[in-house]
């Protein structure tokens, strides 16, 4: 825990999502926000039906949703948040013929509902 749900638009340019999904764990681990770094999973999805406004095709979008456990604080939300959004505009490519839209959305998972297990 916390899941990383990375999706994205097909139309960004030289976009290599694996280093990506590196980078936001390595965020959260050295940012001591999860307790180990097997704690955090994450995936990249790519959108191909997709439209942003009214089909402009020099729009592009990445957005990653993190799914945690209830019970931080709404102040470290947004610190985690923050974080991630800062890594992401870190490590992707430059667009040179696009706007590229990032953005985080923090998902609370409820604990009484959750279940896991290793085996």
């Amino acid at each position: 825990m916390p899941h990383i749900h990375l999706e994205y638009s097909d139309n960004i340019e030289n976009l290599e999502t694996k280093p990506i999904l590196l980078a936001l764990n390595k965020a959260l681990v050295e940012g001591v926000y999860v307790g180990s770094a097997n704690d955090v999973k994450s995936r990249a999805i790519c959108q191909h039906d997709y439209v942003i406004g009214f089909g402009d095709a020099s729009q592009a979008y990445v957005h990653a949703k993190v799914s945690l456990l209830t019970g931080r604080s709404v102040e470290l939300q947004q610190e985690i948040s923050q974080l991630l959004l800062t890594t992401l505009e870190q490590h992707l490519p430059k667009q040179s013929q696009m706007s590229l839209q990032i953005c985080v959305e923090i998902l609370e998972m409820q604990k009484a509902t959750y279940s896991k297990k290793i085996i």
